[in-house]
């Protein structure tokens, strides 16, 4: 196993643990219909939320079949996929928002502040956080193996012609 190819491993496994990270609020979200549904019909705002967290949920899913199928074998489409799940989805869904709120707060941002409350309890600064974290980890994990996809090694695992025999 070369270096290139442990950093396609590690890239996976990073990706896998940040996808696998948001499963448990596509869940909250998905769960919500029998609820709604019991308190005399479905608001128009959960049902989308109950919508969104069902397409995050495929999204997960897709995302972990490309990571395990084409990924690990260093497909360049699979990098192309988990680029779009990192820009199309994950930064608009789960750090867009975060930020807009910090850019449009009067106040500056107290960062140790805001980190104390991420660390101490549940709330918004530790979802803020949490998102945060689960992009700048796939980002990471995207951009560790460019040079697998991208570089002249990957050239090496395309299938090359047989040579001629000399005779």
């Amino acid at each position: 196993m070369t270096v290139r190819s442990d950093r396609v491993f590690v890239s996976s496994v990073l990706f896998a643990l940040s996808l696998l990270a948001l499963v448990p609020h596509s869940l909250a979200y998905t769960s919500m219909w029998p609820r709604l549904a019991s308190e005399g019909g479905i608001r128009p705002q959960a049902y989308y939320l109950v919508r969104i967290g069902s397409a995050s949920l495929a999204i997960v899913f897709v995302g972990l079949i490309v990571i395990w199928t084409g990924y690990t074998r260093r497909q360049l489409w699979s990098w192309f996929v988990m680029f779009v799940i990192v820009w199309v989805f994950t930064f608009p869904a789960y750090t867009l928002p975060m930020l807009l709120v910090a850019y449009r707060s009067p106040e500056p941002i107290e960062w140790s502040g805001w980190l104390r409350a991420a660390a101490s309890g549940p709330g918004v600064e530790r979802d803020t956080t949490k998102a945060l974290l689960d992009f700048l980890v796939m980002l990471v994990a995207l951009f560790v193996p460019v040079k697998s996809f991208f570089g002249k090694a990957s050239s090496a695992h395309k299938i090359q012609p047989p040579s001629p025999s000399r005779g």
